[in-house]
């Protein structure tokens, strides 16, 4: 056997694990990537909200909490983007200035929480619960609001632009300053529907009665 062919025999096995640890890295390293793109939210985090009842300014985005119990909780400026909580209870919560962008809140009870401030641009809204909710200057921007329960709430200042709020209970909800799904603003004194100027015309569909021989219904002058 030459000394070549036996320093191959000795050093071949040695040559390709070391060929192989730097694979294994970079896996590792794009696998940790992806994780923290998936799952960005802080456990000791959530354990904090868990133990204490309360997490302000906590990252608690892309969390999967379905059903879950957080009434009364408060979660003021608290990142919970992404977050998926369908059916969970809410009521009560403090939310104020929490981003919610793409919150998927379906059919969730938010009955009473503060919202004021909060970011909820693309927010799944469908079928929760808001009535009482205080969602003063609160961005809900192409969120969807279909079937939902919006009776006294405040939405003054809210941003409604492009929002879908198809068969929403806005009964004696103040809207007075709102921005509506079409962009225009409501006028003072808007309670339970959007008083707009005569370019404009509120939440209530046209062609109903009472608008023969008259202003079509929900035209506001």
């Amino acid at each position: 056997m030459s000394a070549g062919e036996s320093s191959k025999q000795r050093y071949g096995p040695m040559m390709k694990k070391s060929k192989f640890v730097p694979i294994l890295g970079f896996a590792l390293v794009a696998l940790f990537l992806v994780s923290g793109m998936s799952y960005g939210f802080k456990q000791e985090d959530l354990d904090k909200l868990s133990a204490t009842g309360q997490c302000p300014f906590c990252d608690l985005s892309h969390t999967d909490l379905p059903a879950a119990d957080l009434s009364g909780k408060r979660l003021a400026g608290a990142r919970l983007s992404d977050a998926n909580l369908p059916d969970a209870k809410l009521s009560n919560a403090n939310l104020r200035n929490a981003n919610l962008s793409r919150a998927k809140l379906t059919n969730a009870n938010l009955s009473g929480a503060d919202l004021t401030g909060a970011n909820l641009p693309d927010a799944q809204l469908s079928g929760a619960n808001l009535s009482g909710a205080k969602l003063t200057d609160a961005n809900l921007p192409k969120a969807d609001l279909s079937g939902a329960n919006l009776s006294h709430a405040r939405l003054s200042g809210a941003d409604l632009s492009g929002a879908n709020v198809s068969g929403v209970n806005f009964s004696e909800a103040d809207l007075s300053g709102a921005t509506w799904p079409d962009g225009k603003k409501c006028g003072a004194g808007s309670l339970g529907e959007c008083k707009k100027g005569s370019s404009g015309s509120d939440n209530k569909p046209k062609g109903g009665r009472g608008s023969r021989g008259g202003s079509p219904t929900g035209m506001s002058f």
